[in-house]
């Protein structure tokens, strides 16, 4: 099925992209607990993408202690991965680390000045977990007269493409779409506009969730 659409609004949608929210548990637990904690309470322990999101965990006032993150490998020859199987390549080791002192430090912790360490999963340590916002955008789409936008196969194509412009945009693979049902509107999701001076009608919605 091949669409022609114009779409408008698309920095509405490129603001949504890529946004977590963290929270910093105070209680000390194991790594493996911790990451069953945020895995039952939030979304997973915290993935970390740049020096961005350590400037804000920096901001926190109860930002005072060693913490678990994510990050962690299987054997001590494996690779860094992060518990919630982003692709995030971002590493902010301390000078000298990893360093698997004594063998068994196989999970990564956060210090307070937002370096990071490599730390033995048993002990028992603070941690952050995340969750990522969720958002509603507006969407306007401009199309041909005959378009049918309702249309079940129409709908899931036009979120294709949109993922696709904002896998260009950097999209994370946590992101996930789907449409807002208007209230009292059944199924339509799109309202026809017809482009009259001073005529404005509702707009449709596109939403982004995890």
């Amino acid at each position: 099925m091949r669409i022609d659409l114009i779409f408008v609004l698309l920095s509405a949608l490129s603001s949504a992209v890529n946004s977590r929210v963290f929270y910093i548990i105070p209680e000390s637990m194991s790594w493996s607990d911790a990451q069953t904690y945020c895995r039952q309470k939030h979304t997973d322990l915290a993935t970390i993408d740049d020096q961005a999101e350590i400037a804000e965990l920096l901001t926190f006032p109860n930002f005072k202690e060693n913490m678990w993150i994510g990050l962690y490998r299987k054997t001590e020859t494996s690779p860094w991965i992060w518990s919630d199987q982003s692709k995030s390549e971002f590493r902010f080791w301390r000078s000298g680390q990893p360093n698997n002192y004594g063998g068994n430090q196989l999970c990564g912790h956060i210090y307070p000045d937002g370096s990071w360490n490599d730390w033995d999963c048993l002990d028992k340590m603070a941690f952050i977990c995340y969750e990522m916002k969720r958002q509603i955008v507006r969407l306007e789409l401009k199309s041909s007269p005959n378009l049918i936008l309702n249309d079940p196969e129409v709908k899931k194509e036009i979120l294709m493409k949109i993922e696709q412009m904002l896998k260009e945009k950097g999209l994370t693979e946590e992101a996930k779409l789907s449409w807002k049902l208007m209230s009292g509107d059944g199924e339509n999701i799109f309202q026809r506009m017809w482009y009259q001076k001073n005529k404005v009608s509702k707009t449709p919605c596109s939403r982004i969730r995890n």
